[in-house]
């Protein structure tokens, strides 16, 4: 610390001559240590000190206002570099008591090399309360006040505006970091009495966002005309609100274009092409199975593969095109066209770059996609129009086998219209109770009694009469109404059963099962509660699933056949022989009846041999084998003769109502009854 000698650190200070002609408040000021270094005997009286000693020793940190101490630092930063004298209004505290003071400050050097200041106070004030609260106010204030003369040399700044740009305070034009920026403020200035802005200036921390206001004023000690600059920092602000307008308008996960931006952005894009009369092609990307890949890889490899895609179609297209991501894994692209041949080889490169390998957390990943194509304006002016477009296209293309692309064309757009009517109708159909159900028998082979019977669904339209199921089942799947239907089906085949019964004739019947259906949880308790209904048994009711629900993928079927064997249902496997299942893989399952597909009984004298296997099968494992689709009395023959157990087909009965049902069972002559070919085959329902 220095001033423990007074008299001598005067003299280091001050000549004697100096010392004696001192008549006001002087002292030097170790900013650092918040401590007198040298003071007169005015400056002691100020202070309450009995000596300079005493005062010397007093740490001032406790007397002096945070604004001073900050102000005081700014000013021994600042007078290295300058010779000035700054002049302001403070309160000092000295031992708790307020005293204002109009405070001459200027550099001096300490003895030992240090910086520290000379304070001069000049005068004890005789200010306003109210002037003498607005210059502390200044000094606490978080905003930059600055004062600039006309050529924009700054005069004056406050606390916290030499926070913002350090002690070598620049001028007005030097704190932009846009000269247009600078420019529009003294243009706007020049036209009103005051401007403001928000731009960017070059600050101590670097670059950062102002809010500025500046106006037109007089500089109160010259009395010349300036500038008041007021200015906050506002660069979080405007960080959140980039990261606001990059959440809008990017995708997090592949850096691409989001939907936000597509729908804001894309539209002017194809007006301005239509405008100049430049053709753009728009295509939609969809991931072929990419749900599978999330299911059994997990999402974050999924999340992979899609940045994967977003950096092949970057690299693919550059600039030439607009990209983005619609949302899971979709993407659109928007981009010059100039031919079908270029263009046809464009969407073959496409595939290829989706298809290369994609390595994610360990796991070697290929990817195949579909896309959809429309053209502007051939397929559409606007945007929602094209993208509509995009989409029947792009679900052609998933029609057709998928890893492929396809054009729009208005047939689709009739059959999607079609499509959506058709699905209107069966909403309808269901509230109005338009279903019916048809039973066809199935036959003992050898005794030519009816000995079981399939349900088969038709749809009993106002204006188109009787539709068969190939019409509508898909339809169902598609809109979930195969539920509603299915348990419509079951409570009604367990009625049918009931009244067979009550006229003398209980067999089991069988009812096909969708796929939908068979891979609900709930799908056992739906159709015990249909049975509950009817009052039926499960044990006159058989479920027919197709070969390839075996496979089920997502759930395990084995343990739903096990759970409705263990409720009494028999089950049937139907149109067996298409699925390529392994004839051993077979006996591991509950099954009751295998039935042979009606393609191999067409064919029987060129696939008897594969007809024979499987009824080897049967009789190997106990199920009973039937036949579909038996048509001629030849058939019927080879089927006796290679012990099949039952046959099913128009060579009995078609398809037929419950009351036509009834009677062909009641006739006496039911089992030998002769039968014509019709010449058109009524299709069962198969629920797939």
């Amino acid at each position: 610390m220095i001033g423990v000698n007074p008299e001598g650190d005067a003299r280091a200070i001050f000549n004697a001559t100096d010392i004696d002609k001192l008549t006001i408040p002087l002292w030097v000021f170790d900013a650092d240590n918040s401590r007198v270094v040298w003071a007169n005997q005015e400056a002691c009286r100020l202070w309450q000190a009995d000596s300079m000693e005493e005062l010397c020793l007093r740490d001032l940190s406790a007397d002096i206002s945070s604004a001073v101490k900050e102000r005081l630092q700014q000013y021994k930063n600042n007078t290295p570099d300058t010779d000035r004298t700054f002049h302001e209004l403070w309160t000092l505290y000295p031992e708790g008591v307020a005293r204002t003071y109009r405070i001459a400050i200027c550099g001096h050097e300490l003895p030992d090399g240090r910086m520290g200041l000379r304070i001069e106070a000049l005068a004890e004030s005789k200010e306003a309360p109210v002037q003498l609260r607005s210059a502390e106010a200044l000094n606490h204030i978080k905003i930059g006040i600055s004062l600039f003369d006309l050529a924009g040399e700054p005069l004056y700044s406050n606390v916290a505006a030499h926070k913002m740009y350090g002690s070598a305070l620049p001028s007005l034009k030097q704190r932009f970091v846009k000269d247009s920026d600078y420019h529009f403020i003294l243009s706007s200035i020049q036209e009103s009495e005051s401007a403001s802005k928000i731009c960017q200036v070059q600050t101590s921390e670097g670059k950062r966002w102002h809010e500025l206001s500046i106006m037109r004023c007089f500089d109160g000690p010259t009395g010349k005309p300036a500038f008041m600059l007021s200015e906050t920092d506002v660069t979080k602000l405007k960080e959140k609100e980039a990261k606001a307008r990059y959440l809008a308008h990017f995708d997090l996960l592949t850096g691409l274009h989001n939907r936000n931006y597509v729908n804001s952005h894309y539209p002017a894009i194809i007006e301005d092409a239509i405008e100049n009369e430049e053709r753009q092609v728009i295509m939609v990307i969809d991931l072929d199975h990419f749900k599978s890949i999330n299911e059994t890889l997990g999402h974050s490899t999924g999340d992979a593969l899609l940045r994967h895609v977003a950096k092949s179609l970057q690299r693919f297209f550059g600039k030439d095109a607009h990209i983005a991501r619609l949302g899971g894994d979709e993407f659109v692209i928007v981009a010059p066209f100039t031919s079908s041949f270029l263009l046809d080889e464009q969407c073959q490169a496409i595939l290829t770059a989706i298809t290369t390998e994609c390595h994610a957390d360990g796991h070697l990943v290929n990817a195949n996609a579909s896309i959809g194509i429309a053209l502007c304006p051939e397929h559409g002016t606007d945007l929602p129009t094209l993208l509509q477009h995009c989409d029947l296209a792009l679900h052609d293309a998933k029609n057709c086998g998928r890893d492929t692309y396809r054009y729009y064309r208005p047939s689709l757009q009739k059959a999607a219209i079609a499509k959506r009517n058709l699905e209107n109708d069966l909403l309808a159909a269901i509230e109005r109770k338009e279903f019916r159900l048809f039973y066809q028998p199935r036959v003992d082979c050898q005794s030519q009694q009816v000995v079981s019977a399939e349900a088969l669904i038709r749809w009993q339209h106002p204006q188109r009469g009787l539709i068969s199921p190939g019409e509508f089942i898909e339809a169902l799947e598609d809109t979930g109404l195969i539920h509603q239907v299915g348990d419509w089906l079951i409570e009604q085949v367990g009625l049918d059963q009931q009244f067979l019964q009550r006229n003398g004739h209980c067999f089991p019947i069988s009812i096909n099962i969708s796929p939908k259906q068979f891979e609900r949880s709930d799908f056992v308790r739906r159709l015990k509660m249909g049975l509950a209904r009817s009052h039926c048994p499960a044990k006159y009711i058989e479920i027919e699933i197709t070969e390839s629900m075996l496979m089920g993928v997502g759930f395990d079927a084995k343990s739903v056949l096990i759970d409705l064997r263990r409720e009494g249902f028999s089950i049937a496997v139907d149109d067996f022989g298409t699925g390529y299942s392994n004839l051993a893989y077979i006996q591991e399952y509950p099954i009751s009846s295998l039935k042979v597909d009606r393609s191999f009984i067409n064919m029987i004298e060129d696939q008897s041999s594969v007809v024979n296997l499987i009824l080897s099968l049967c009789r190997l494992i106990g199920v009973t084998a039937v036949a579909e689709g038996v048509e001629n009395v030849d058939q019927l023959a080879w089927l006796q003769m290679n012990h099949c157990d039952q046959y099913q087909g128009f060579f009995f009965s078609r398809p037929i109502p419950l009351d036509d049902m009834l009677t062909l069972l009641n006739s006496s002559h039911s089992s030998s009854m002769q039968h014509s070919i019709p010449d058109i085959l009524d299709a069962e329902v198969i629920w797939a």
